[in-house]
Parts: structure tokens; C-alpha cells; sequence
């Protein structure tokens, strides 16, 4: 198979299904050995957790390339285009370096089988060998244990806070979802963010020798005194503006897995350049004001709480919510009766062609009787009003991004 443009490519990898999952790494570690790339010549950095995942990977390729370093970043999902998860540098790549990569992997893996999300993860590595780079940041997509990522080699783990979230697939409960995550530890030192206690018990059986280093041990009055030479950087709000609350614990916990990095690598670790790069890092559709609507893409418990928790502090409130959910998704009661509370109406648009989505009618209902559902996220945004907030789906969030692309650099 050899596609000829970008399209062709694109047709394939929908034809994987963007959703399909079939757990284990077998595939991934016939593919990495076919194509050389089980152990990056690159130093590798594997982000896991429940919530800011993303943030967290971000802020620490600002923290790399602040300091001169060629990084890769691969990150999930993304938002309007499936080229946002490889960067190298900061940038996308253009289309005719991913028909190549593509080519390359299916001319090796034809017969392994690859999933919709191995195929990009072995194209990011392949992609990424190629540049020559000294730091490569792999997020993970879902869990740990199974996960692809989890099959290439790591030398440092930073682990976001793990919540309740894709409990179908990774168990019911809070320890469940643990234990597969910590399939991720044990090969390398980690560093983690704040963690429920049965959390860290089962983190720090898994860890063995390593050390696993947590982001709390830092904390100093409303921010973190993170290790640097010759005195600690006390990381505040004040090093984020812009910025919610929530993003604090991103950034502590890249600025903890970057001082971690640059121990006896010979890599300098600046705090002007630090602040610098945690200041001018933004994310696309992380408590983004675009005019009226406030964009968030926070989709599970953990995530919607620390976003109405930032909205009720700063005393928010919108005339219409726009939310929308994946059916699998956990939402309980009280959640959405502090979400209802931010806004004086809610709607809840359909998003076509996304089976997973849930159905407006039914989550609608759940608001309660005044709440509506429609059609689609721009028949919602066409309503009349004033300050909208959007939320509760990165996949919302994407749709938001394609009917108004403008937005997605903005």
C-alpha cells in the first residue's frame, strides 16, 4: 500500500476508526522493531494521567525549547486536524513528511495490524528519528498498561493527576484506573502530580527502584518551590496570567519533570527562561476566550470540577452553556447542577457523524426541564444571547475550532 497524497492517507486512517482499540502491544512491538525505533536515540519524556495530560506536555516542550533543545511532541487528540499531534520545534509537519512516514511504516507493518492511534504513534517516532532531536514527549492516549506509547523505551515519566475516566475500558474504580496507569512506571524515574492515597500506594509499588518524585513534596504557600540552583523557583499564579487556577499544577509539574531531565545531561536550566516560556505557552481550547465564548475542553469529573471551581472563584456566569458529552462519560448530578448554575440557559447541540456523542434529547434532560437540545454546535452558537460558555468534549471543542478556524491560533 503507498498513498500518493495526503487525502489518500486521511482515507485510511478514518477507515482504522478513530475510536478502535484493541489493547495489548504486541502490534507496537513487531512495529518498533521493524522499523529500529524501540529504544529513540532521543532522550524520551511519557506523560500520563487522567487531566492535563496535554497541559503538561506542553509546558514542558516550551521548557525544552527555551533552552535550545529540538524537541518532538506527540499529543491526542486533536482538535480539527489529525496533523496537531506530531510537532517537531513547536510546528506542525507538512503533509508530504506525513505521506512518507506513512509509507514508511505500512511498506514495513503492512501485515502487524496497526490501530488509528499505533500507526500515528510509530509515524510520530519514525518522524521524529528523522529530525535528529533531543527530547521527545510522548502523551499518552488512553491508560498505561495497554497503552502504545508505553511500548517505546521512556527516561523520565511524569504522571498528571489520575481521576475517574474511561472506566469501561480501565475498571471502575479509582484503584483500577491506577493499576493500569502504573503499567507505565517502573521503567524510569517518575514524578507526579497530586494523587489520592490508594493512588500513590499503588504508584509506589510499581516504581521500584526508581524514584518517584511528587509535585506536593514542593509545595510552598499558594504556588511551588521547585528545586533549581542556586536557590528553588517558587512557582505562582503570577507566572501564568491568563491562565486558570488548575494550570498551576501543569506547569509545577513540568517545571519539576524539566529539572528532573537536565540532571547529569548537561542541559541548562535557566529560571528567566523558565518564566519566559510558562508565560507565553497557550493551549487551544484550555480556557480560551474567543469574544463572547469561553472555550474549555475539560470532558470528565476531575476536569469540569477544576473549571467550575476557576469559573465560581472568579464569580462567572454566562448567559447560555453549550455542553455536550461522549456517552461513556461519568456525570453525576451535582456536577451538572454546578454547571447549570454558571449560566442562565443551557443547550446541548448534536455533533453529527460522532456515534460516541450523546444524544442531545437525552443529556439535555438531565439539566433539567428548561435545558435544549439542537441540531448542531452552530445551530446552539446562532441562539440569541450574550457570553457563552462552552464545554464538557474536546470533540465540542473541535467542532467549535472548525467552524471558526481563525480561532485556533488566536
Amino acid at each position: 500500500m503507498t498513498f500518493a497524497s495526503f487525502a489518500q492517507f486521511q482515507s485510511y486512517l478514518d477507515s482504522l476508526g478513530l475510536f478502535s482499540m484493541q489493547l495489548g502491544l504486541s502490534r507496537m512491538r513487531v512495529a518498533l522493531e521493524r522499523m529500529g525505533l524501540a529504544r529513540p536515540q532521543a532522550v524520551v519524556a511519557h506523560v500520563l494521567g487522567t487531566n492535563g495530560k496535554g497541559s503538561t506536555a506542553g509546558f514542558l516542550d516550551a521548557l525544552a525549547r527555551a533552552h535550545g533543545l529540538k524537541t518532538g511532541l506527540y499529543t491526542s487528540p486533536h482538535l480539527v486536524c489529525v496533523r496537531e499531534r506530531i510537532r517537531i520545534n513547536g510546528q506542525v509537519l507538512p503533509q508530504a513528511l506525513w505521506v512518507d512516514a506513512a509509507n514508511a511504516v505500512l511498506r514495513a507493518c503492512s501485515d502487524v495490524g496497526l490501530t488509528y492511534f499505533e500507526l500515528l504513534t510509530v509515524m510520530a517516532l519514525d518522524l521524529f528519528r528523522q529530525a535528529g532531536l533531543d527530547l521527545v514527549i510522548l502523551e499518552a492516549g488512553l491508560g498505561g498498561t495497554h497503552d502504545a506509547t508505553c511500548a517505546v523505551s521512556a527516561d523520565l515519566v511524569a504522571m498528571t493527576p489520575v481521576g475517574l475516566d474511561h472506566e469501561a475500558v480501565l475498571g471502575p474504580t479509582l484503584a483500577d484506573i491506577a493499576r493500569d496507569k502504573s503499567g507505565a512506571l517502573g521503567r524510569c524515574p517518575a514524578v507526579t502530580g497530586a494523587q489520592a492515597a490508594e493512588v500513590m500506594d499503588i504508584f509506589r509499588q510499581a516504581t521500584g527502584p526508581h524514584r518517584l518524585c511528587s509535585l506536593e513534596e514542593y509545595r510552598s504557600g499558594c504556588g511551588y518551590a521547585i528545586p533549581f540552583k542556586p536557590e528553588p523557583f517558587l512557582l505562582t499564579p503570577a507566572h501564568l496570567p491568563g491562565h486558570p487556577p488548575y494550570q498551576l499544577d501543569n506547569a509545577g509539574l513540568a517545571l519539576l519533570a524539566w529539572t528532573s531531565l537536565t540532571q547529569g545531561r548537561g542541559w541548562p536550566c535557566d529560571a528567566g527562561l523558565c518564566a519566559n516560556a510558562l508565560a507565553r505557552t497557550r493551549f487551544a481550547g484550555r480556557f480560551c476566550r474567543h469574544g463572547r465564548v469561553l472555550v474549555d475542553g475539560a470532558h470528565n469529573i476531575m476536569g469540569l470540577t477544576a473549571l467550575c471551581e476557576a469559573l465560581e472563584t472568579g464569580g462567572a456566569r454566562f448567559d447560555l452553556l453549550v455542553f455536550q458529552a461522549m456517552r461513556d462519560k461519568t456525570l453525576d448530578a451535582d456536577l451538572l447542577a454546578r454547571l447549570r448554575a454558571l449560566a442562565r440557559r443551557v443547550i446541548v447541540p448534536g455533533l453529527p457523524g460522532l456515534e460516541r456523542a450523546s444524544d442531545p434529547e437525552v443529556l439535555a434532560r438531565r439539566f433539567g426541564p428548561d435545558a435544549q437540545a439542537c441540531g448542531d454546535l452552530r445551530a446552539a452558537l446562532a441562539l440569541p444571547g450574550g457570553s457563552i460558555l462552552l464545554c464538557g468534549s474536546l470533540y465540542l471543542v473541535g467542532a467549535y475550532y472548525s467552524l471558526y478556524p481563525e480561532h485556533l491560533s488566536a
